[in-house]
């Protein structure tokens, strides 16, 4: 067995050196709470400044944590606190939180056909007509993408708490570093429905020079999807929220400010063993899942369908509202979780093959973090390893990547994991043209063991993910053994999906042919070498075995093109010539 060395550890302190895990004063908040050392009239209050004044924040909540860009997780927790604070801090939060906010005197209102932005050229949330200007445009762009064109269900009314029906905007002089929030806070619940949702309140920042006019347009987009989901079910937590509101910036806009968020710090390419609802900073790195989503199910309809099923059943129903979203596609919650694994392995520095289906991916630099200890080269197989230092959490996850550039043979994978668990396997082929291969397997015995024999000859790595899917607050231990092997017979290997372009070089009319060992939803997206989807040819329904899925070459113009497969438990991609 491999030993974590000393190396091996200066090497791991290098890497999350710029990986680090940065505390947010909600998550200060929540962890003091949870071990009673604070009480909720004291927490409303570090909150409420958490967006408003962060001097008036005792030390051991404010010193060294991380301002959030996004306020709405500290009004969440305030108005989930409110019931449990004693009736004189009630009343004092009765203004603040209960009621709207006050931009001072004298206050002006622009109106828009959906929005009304409040605001003053007085004092401390002083602007001016030409920041608001910027604003009223922005929302207005926000409603059309998500209401208009993405089918979005529109807030609830707030039956005129603002002065109208229409959605209230509230200029404010906020904390540096956090641009707006949204709030529920003294907000109707809609009398229609039995859930929990509400209609809301936007507050934005009247200062963003040190972030600059786009990153206001992407807030304002950012904030109104909090609002959007306010009115499906407000009590969801706040993970999938930021998720959601990260990934609708980059619906809206193309200025790809999101990918701050996967370069370095708390994000699931390089933590991807935390558990993908993990707090403060990863909220915002957890935005390729809802990407993801959309992807692997060739429409954004299936990140607006999570939050519909939210809305279909009273109280917290997250996880069950995305397995319930899988279903309709085909899958399930864990085989999602297990493909979004291999997933976003091809991003980053390995998305130069151009070759992934997010347009994006490329920009996601360095990509997927593979922990020292899990790349392996063939002269060291036999090896054995384990979850060593960090192991997933729940619902996280790992990498090993193993170098087959100069093997022509097979390779054996032994696992072992802790028993009655339930764990996913990935195995993943690539080659440095841009073809890849990969697929999953799920572990369901008591034992929680399996062992798999792949094919590595002719690739340049083999990559095994290993994905926890249990909840719990046990560690997440396993050991496995990587070997070679010799003798292998027919169906012992891993089980072949295929796409194959009918011709290569095409022109005009043709196909691609796509193998499947099962029947299930499959999407077949073609990409341009520079990583932009240019087609989506089928999202449906394929029988086990061949089909043939027409294209029409003449639509896509001489050059080179991939076509992308993604289908029950596993998926691939082949490159093509197009010459008209």
């Amino acid at each position: 067995m491999r030993k974590v060395n000393n190396l091996m550890f200066i090497i791991l302190a290098m890497i999350l050196a710029s990986s680090a895990m940065a505390e947010a004063i909600t998550t200060r908040v929540d962890q003091a709470l949870e071990a009673g050392t604070l009480a909720a009239d004291e927490a409303v209050f570090i909150l409420y400044n958490s967006v408003y004044d962060i001097n008036a924040i005792p030390l051991e909540y404010s010193d060294g944590a991380t301002l959030e860009p996004c306020g709405t997780a500290a009004f969440d927790m305030l108005v989930k606190l409110y019931d449990s604070c004693s009736v004189p801090v009630q009343e004092q939060l009765d203004g603040p939180l209960r009621g709207r906010p006050n931009v001072g005197s004298p206050e002006y209102t622009d109106e828009t056909e959906h929005f009304v932005i409040h605001w003053t050229d007085n004092g401390a949330n002083a602007t001016d007509q030409s920041y608001i200007d910027e604003l009223t445009v922005a929302f207005e762009l926000a409603w059309t993408v998500q209401i208009e064109e993405l089918d979005f269900d529109a807030p609830p009314s707030d039956q005129g708490l603002g002065g109208s029906e229409k959605y209230d905007v509230y200029v404010m002089s906020l904390n540096p570093g956090t641009m707006g929030y949204c709030s529920t806070g003294g907000e109707f619940p809609d009398p229609t429905t039995p859930e929990a949702d509400y209609s809301s309140h936007i507050a934005m920042s009247n200062n963003v020079s040190g972030y600059g006019i786009e990153n206001l347009r992407e807030t304002t987009t950012h904030e109104f999807q909090h609002g959007v989901q306010a009115g499906y079910e407000a009590a969801e937590p706040t993970w999938f929220k930021e998720n959601c509101s990260v990934w609708i910036e980059n619906e809206v806009y193309d200025t790809n400010g999101y990918a701050q968020y996967l370069h370095s710090g708390e994000n699931c390419l390089r933590q991807s063993w935390r558990d993908i609802r993990s707090p403060a900073m990863y909220w915002y790195g957890g935005s390729p899942w809802p990407m993801f989503m959309e992807v692997s199910t060739g429409s954004p309809d299936a990140v607006r369908m999570v939050w519909e099923l939210c809305a279909d059943t009273v109280g917290v129903n997250m996880l069950g509202a995305i397995d319930g979203t899988a279903q309709h596609y085909g899958k399930d919650f864990e085989t999602w979780l297990m493909e979004y694994s291999c997933w976003r392995w091809f991003t980053g520095n390995r998305a130069d093959d151009e070759h992934y289906e997010y347009e994006e991916s490329s920009i996601w630099t360095p990509g997927a973090l593979v922990l020292p200890w899990n790349n392996v080269t063939m002269d060291e197989l036999p090896i054995m390893l384990t979850d060593s230092v960090y192991g997933p959490e729940a619902l996280g996850m790992v990498w090993v990547k193993i170098d087959v550039a100069d093997y022509d043979g097979w390779i054996n994978f032994d696992f072992d994991g802790r028993d009655g668990w339930e764990w996913g396997i990935g195995v993943i082929s690539t080659k440095e043209d841009g073809t890849d291969s990969y697929f999953t397997q799920r572990i369901y015995n008591q034992e929680s063991t399996i062992n798999l024999s792949v094919d590595a000859t002719g690739w340049d790595e083999v990559i095994i993910a290993i994905q926890n899917f249990t909840i719990s607050t046990f560690e997440a231990t396993y050991v496995f053994e990587l070997s070679t092997v010799t003798g292998i017979e027919e169906g012992e290997g891993a089980t072949a999906i295929a796409v194959t372009p009918l011709s290569n070089p095409m022109a005009g009319t043709s196909a691609i042919t796509v193998t499947l060992p099962t029947a299930g939803f499959s999407t077949l997206n073609i990409y341009d070498v520079s990583g932009r989807m240019i087609q989506n040819i089928h999202a449906g329904e394929l029988p086990a075995g061949n089909s043939d899925i027409s294209i029409d070459t003449e639509e896509l113009g001489t050059g080179t093109y991939f076509a992308r497969l993604i289908a029950p438990g596993g998926g691939c991609s082949s490159r093509f010539v197009v010459v008209n």
